[in-house]
C-alpha cells in the first residue's frame, strides 16, 4: 500500500488507467454527455481490446472520482444534470426504442420473427438480457407478441383482427 495516497501501488501506465483517462477526454469533450448512459462493458472490451475486469478497474477510478454513478441493472450514467436534447436512457429502452421505431416504419413483417436476441446483442453491444428487457418492455405495451419457441412477432393491429375475421389476409 502507498501511504500517501491510501491505494495499491500500481504503474501509472497502467492499461486501466489509460483507458480511464480516454473516457474522461471523451465525458470532457462530450462525447459522452452528462445523463447519458456509457456503452456497455462488454462493448467497452471490445473497443479498448482488452478484458472486461480491465473495463471495471476504469469504470471504478472514474466512479471513485465522481465522474460517473452506477445504476444496478442499467449501466453508468455520466455524472452531472442531463444538457436539454439528451436523453437519459437505459440500453434495454434504447434498444426498444430501436424496435419499435422499425415497427412504426414497416421495416418487419408482421408474419416473420422479429430480430433474434442474438442479432439485437450484437447490433446494439448489449447484454442477453438486456435485449429481453426490451422486448419485455414492448410485449408489456402491447406492441409485440411473444410465442415460445418461434419468436417475437409484431402485435397485430385492430386492422389487422378486422380483415383477418373477414376472411381476407
Amino acid at each position: 500500500m502507498d501511504e500517501r495516497h491510501g491505494e495499491v501501488n500500481v504503474s501509472q501506465r497502467g492499461t486501466y488507467r489509460v483507458i480511464a483517462a480516454e473516457l474522461t477526454r471523451r465525458i470532457k469533450d462530450g462525447t459522452y454527455a452528462a445523463g447519458s448512459l456509457l456503452p456497455s462493458e462488454p462493448t467497452l472490451a471490445k473497443e479498448f481490446g482488452v478484458a472486461r475486469n480491465t473495463i471495471r478497474s476504469a469504470l471504478g477510478t472514474l466512479e471513485a472520482a465522481g465522474a460517473v454513478e452506477a445504476l444496478p441493472g442499467q449501466g453508468r450514467r455520466i455524472a452531472g444534470e442531463p444538457d436539454q436534447g439528451v436523453e437519459s436512457t437505459t440500453a434495454y429502452e434504447r434498444v426498444a426504442a430501436a424496435l419499435r421505431a422499425g415497427i412504426q416504419e414497416g421495416k418487419f413483417d408482421a408474419e416473420l420473427p422479429l430480430p433474434s436476441e442474438v442479432r439485437l446483442m450484437d447490433e446494439h453491444g448489449v447484454s442477453r438480457n438486456t435485449v429481453r428487457r426490451a422486448y419485455r418492455l414492448l410485449q408489456e405495451e402491447g406492441t409485440i407478441v411473444i410465442r415460445h419457441g418461434a419468436g417475437a412477432f409484431v402485435a397485430p393491429t385492430a386492422d389487422d383482427a378486422a380483415q383477418q375475421q373477414r376472411g381476407g389476409r
